[in-house]
């Protein structure tokens, strides 16, 4: 069975599903070139549809994560009447509104269904599918099925507790769902989206000016600088508007604001309190409630393993207080758990169904390592280093990852492409600039060089799986491959792996890598401790301020050349600037290298 799995709302996403696994999934922001691009996928769709030769013969289904989500890039956030329908899903449910004969008829004269299976299926009309194999996937029902069939370590011996929480989505923010060894999930409970603790996060994002539905993690890393009484009173502001109901087991809205509602609410309550604190404020509400709602759930079910999905979970320091919850034995965080996911949850839901209609059991692959983006041969990437040779110079390394660590050992800053492509908001080694993580200076000469950051923001390191314990504090040895979690540090991690800690609370969010997930960046990482004894280096995103993170060798030579990063390496290729070539001179081993130019 082959299913093409599509998010067309916020940061639009396309996947592939075949035979049991998603075998791809892509961002359209990665070709596209900008950030968070929403609207329907068609750059994304139109690379699976090359790279795995899907005709309309060979294609089962067309997933579709939500119900009303509008084909539209950004129309919805800047018409005021299509803000006003947006009000109404905040209090009307998705499924009420594809059925009310009162919704109904305005929604499709916004645009906003149109139906949506219908601007699916004109979208895809060049490749000859039709409407009959397009099926829509309610919001909160793509979350859950992401976060519980892509679980990794997914057993079926017992219940599982499937939580989602986000701002909104087809007129929800949240669901309790129990799914049995079997699969089958069962929706217990769900929280209508003017309850959303998300939205208030948003509204405080906007508040702060910063941009809301991309910069809450922003917001994240500034709450620990605040150490004021005023953090506590606007917690106890904020908890006026969002708490939960007297039993725990649901959200309130105290005031009824909408996000709109609460920014303009915020001007004259939060007047004069500091930015910091602020951030603080929020950050602890948001910890609190919903450590304790999970708490509740678990309490009332009886359940001790949970999985959970939606934009709420992207925020580490919330999952870092969760992982160490004594009421749940483990606890799944999906990876780049926001909206993008939808897409491979709206598929493996549709694949169960299918499953089950046929009597058949379903047992999808769980999720593994993230590269499940596009790569480039050895002779695709040395096609454009030619056609951009009056700007750099390259050799062919015959050990690119021995290479790579003795550049990184020597100081440098470097650019790496290799291997597929990682879905999701974290580079994982694959799309990365790596350094030395040993002294804050690497944080000034990065920023300067390439991130522009604010100030207060953390990098994160990644770390050699078998030198864990000496940099995280993991009472549970929780795997940590994808960035989501976050641990506080060892006292060795703060000597060795300093530039990857926050700054102030010295917390980490690493990534953990095991030989098996990626057998390249590990043994990179092995050369790098035999050569400094350290079992870490710093990794952040490849990508330009305000750009997504790069795909393709022209994208990762335009970014090298427009910043101040030492030297790139593109699979077996090491390549610089005639300018820098004094940074690296004393890093480079003729020895071990071939000059292809």
């Amino acid at each position: 069975m082959r299913i093409l799995g599509i998010h067309g709302g916020h940061n639009a996403t396309a996947c592939l599903y075949d035979s049991g696994s998603i075998v791809a999934e892509v961002s359209e922001e990665r070709f596209c070139r900008r950030k968070n691009k929403s609207g329907f996928p068609t750059r994304a769709v139109d690379w699976l549809v090359t790279q795995y030769g899907l005709t309309p013969e060979n294609l089962d289904r067309v997933a579709v994560g939500g119900l009303v989500t509008p084909m539209k890039e950004h129309a919805w956030q800047e018409d005021p009447w299509e803000r006003f329908a947006s009000g109404v899903g905040r209090l009307v449910p998705g499924s009420a509104m594809t059925s009310s004969a009162l919704v109904k008829p305005y929604l499709l004269l916004k645009g906003w269904m149109n139906p949506v299976r219908q601007q699916v299926t004109a979208h895809l009309a060049p490749y000859g599918i039709d409407e009959g194999k397009v099926e829509l996937v309610e919001h909160h029902m793509s979350h859950a099925c992401a976060a519980y069939w892509l679980d990794f370590r997914r057993r079926h011996d017992g219940d599982t507790l499937v939580v989602t929480l986000d701002n909104t989505g087809d007129g929800l923010c949240g669901t309790v769902n129990i799914a049995d060894a079997s699969g089958a999930m069962r929706r217990i409970a769900a929280v209508q989206s003017l309850r959303s603790v998300g939205m208030m996060y948003t509204a405080v994002t906007r508040f702060l000016g910063m941009r809301p539905v991309e910069d809450e993690y922003k917001v994240m890393g500034l709450a620990p600088y605040a150490r004021s009484r005023q953090a506590e009173r606007v917690y106890e502001i904020l908890r006026g508007h969002v708490d939960l109901s007297a039993d725990g087991l649901g959200f309130v809205n105290r005031t009824g604001l909408t996000e709109s509602g609460y920014v303009a609410r915020f001007r004259q309550e939060l007047s004069g309190f500091r930015f910091d604190n602020v951030a603080a404020g929020v950050q602890k509400l948001v910890e609190e409630l919903v450590a304790a709602y999970l708490q509740a759930w678990s309490r009332r079910t009886g359940i001790r393993k949970l999985a959970v999905g939606g934009g709420v979970f992207m925020n580490v320091k919330l999952n870092m207080r969760l992982e160490a919850m004594e009421d749940f034995e483990e606890i799944f965080f999906l990876p780049s758990c926001g909206d993008e996911h939808n897409a491979a949850g709206a598929a493996l839901k549709c694949a169960y169904e299918a499953h089950r209609a046929n009597g058949q059991p379903f047992s999808p692959a769980p999720l593994g390592p993230l590269y499940l983006g596009p790569d480039f041969t050895n002779e695709q990437v040395e096609a454009v280093l030619r056609q951009e040779s009056d700007r750099v110079e390259w050799r062919r390394s015959t050990d690119i990852e021995r290479e790579t660590a003795r550049l990184l050992a020597g100081g440098c800053i470097v650019g790496r492409m290799a291997g597929r492509m990682e879905f999701g908001a974290r580079s994982l080694g694959n799309r990365s600039i790596l350094a030395r993580a040993d002294s804050l200076n690497t944080v000034h000469k990065i920023n300067a060089a390439i991130k522009m950051r604010d100030f207060w923001m953390p990098f994160a390191p990644a770390v050699l799986w078998e030198r864990r314990h000496d940099y995280v504090v993991s009472p549970k040895d929780s795997p940590a491959p994808y960035m989501i979690l976050g641990f506080p540090s060892t006292d060795r991690a703060r000597r060795e792996l300093i530039a990857g800690l926050h700054p102030f609370d010295l917390t980490c969010r690493p990534q953990l890598v095991e030989r098996q997930w990626n057998p390249k960046f590990h043994r990179l990482l092995q050369h790098f401790e035999e050569l400094t004894g350290y079992g870490g280096l710093l990794n952040t995103s490849f990508n330009l301020h305000g750009e997504p993170v790069v795909c393709a060798p022209e994208d990762a030579i335009r970014t090298y050349l427009e910043s101040d990063l030492d030297v790139l390496t593109i699979n077996d290729y090491v390549v610089w600037h005639p300018g820098r070539a004094g940074r690296i001179a004393g890093s480079l081993d003729a020895r071990t290298t071939m000059a292809t130019r």
